[in-house]
């Protein structure tokens, strides 16, 4: 059977004792380092997570103001190219107007050439047609 004396006693104190020395010497000292190391991490994560939401946010900047300038190039594009179909419909009512003028001086000197032609044709026929009549006749006699 166990027998409590003053042996129990002094072993009581020297567990104590041992166990306040053991937490003062060793837990305490771990367990400030393990506080010091997760607040530690925990400001790097908030660092990092406040870098991510930094970065998503200049990608989502960036991003937009591409998606702006297509936007204003594809406009900008379209503008010159109406401008361009513009000019073209212009120049080329010009050039036609130009053809279409060319193209009457060109019909009324050709027909005014054609009744210069034609009257010295008619003029000309009566005398030809006397000789050939005569040739054909003066053959046949």
């Amino acid at each position: 059977m166990i027998d409590l004396d003053y042996t129990f006693l002094v072993q009581l104190i020297n567990f104590v004792l041992i166990l306040i020395l053991f937490n003062v010497l060793l837990v305490a000292p771990i367990r400030k380092i393990m506080k010091q190391r997760a607040d530690f991490m925990g400001a790097q994560m908030e660092s990092i997570e406040k870098f991510a939401s930094s970065s998503d946010k200049k990608l989502a900047d960036y991003e937009k103001a591409l998606d702006d300038a297509r936007k204003a190039a594809t406009q900008d594009r379209l503008a010159l190219k109406q401008q361009g179909l513009d000019q073209e419909k212009d120049i080329l009512a010009k050039v036609g107007a130009d053809v279409a003028e060319s193209l009457g001086k060109a019909r009324t000197e050709i027909a005014s050439q054609t009744k210069v032609a034609k009257s010295a044709l008619e003029a000309g026929v009566d005398a030809m047609a006397t000789k050939a009549v005569g040739r054909i006749l003066g053959g046949v006699a």
